[in-house]
């Protein structure tokens, strides 16, 4: 399987990741199971997931040299209370400024790659790309991309940026297939771009009793990966995403390490024909491919 990404979402909820020394420990096994990225936020816990995995990599300094690390900014989420309205910005000095946090938060000087959250109806792209051009001129960031953006949105951006996006991070898994049709991994086929793929596994709809289509995968995706125990349908199900030709790195959100080991390692041995793939995209849709 691709080497895949550890999400930080839910970090400061989980037993083994919720303080930094057990996050440390955390990440150096993530490492040795095929993690190469760490997926941050501004919004992610409020701030305090980077905060937490900035105290864990600072606790362990050999870490920050294993891993990639993604920051990403441009929502704004309703304040105490559910006060105010959640919107989007992608303006130069609201980006600048949440990755400058996200550094302090992460007691980093630069990211590997910094990406626009969400894509702002009201975005100037001239204005939006000139941050991000300065953040790499700077220093503060390796490479930019853009998250949830759909093509003509990543166009955009990427005539005012004057170069390729080099990463979108979009949801793409088994019982989410829009990006197959709607252009977004031909683009980044086409623009040599990186796909990170978040909630591969549904978001634990796969393993929803409830729902149909659900079931009809699981079923499937079991004789595929010859066994029916979750991390093993699991495992077949991000071998079904890897085996597409833009190789989306899966974000992986648990915090239970032996549960993400199970489910790579499931990954890696699980085998995807071309006709079982067809086969998982057509129990998937509940029809048959055209």
């Amino acid at each position: 399987m691709t080497p895949w990404a550890w999400g930080a979402m839910r970090a400061c909820e989980g037993a083994q990741t919720s303080r930094p020394a057990g996050l440390a420990r955390f990440l150096g096994q993530a490492h040795d199971a095929g993690a190469g990225w760490i997926d941050c936020a501004d919004i992610y816990a409020n701030g305090r997931s980077e905060a937490l995995v900035g105290e864990a990599l600072a606790r362990d300094p050999g870490l920050r040299g294993r891993f990639q690390i993604i920051a990403k900014a441009g929502v704004v989420l309703p304040g105490p209370n559910g006060a105010g309205t959640a919107h989007y910005r992608n303006d130069a000095g609201h980006l600048r400024g949440q990755l400058e946090a996200s550094l302090k938060r992460l007691k980093l000087d630069q990211v590997d790659l910094f990406l626009v959250h969400r894509p702002d109806y009201l975005m100037d792209a001239e204005d939006t790309a000139g941050a991000l051009k300065a953040m790499i001129s700077g220093g503060l960031t390796k490479a930019v991309g853009v998250s949830n953006f759909s093509v003509w949105q990543t166009d955009r951006l990427q005539r005012a940026l004057g170069a390729p996006i080099t990463a979108n991070q979009l949801e793409v898994s088994v019982l989410a297939t829009e990006a197959l049709d709607d252009g977004r991994l031909d683009q980044a086929l086409a623009d040599k771009a990186q796909v990170f793929a978040w909630g591969p596994l549904a978001g634990g709809r796969l393993f929803d009793p409830d729902d149909a289509a659900a079931r009809r995968l699981r079923a499937l995706l079991a004789r595929l990966a010859g066994g029916t125990d979750a991390e093993a349908v699991a495992g077949a199900a991000l071998a079904w995403l890897a085996h597409h030709p833009s190789r989306p790195i899966p974000i992986l959100g648990s915090c239970r390490i032996e549960r993400l080991a199970a489910q790579v390692k499931a990954a890696a041995s699980a085998r995807i024909t071309p006709e079982g793939w067809y086969a998982v995209l057509e129990a998937a849709r509940g029809a048959r491919v055209p």
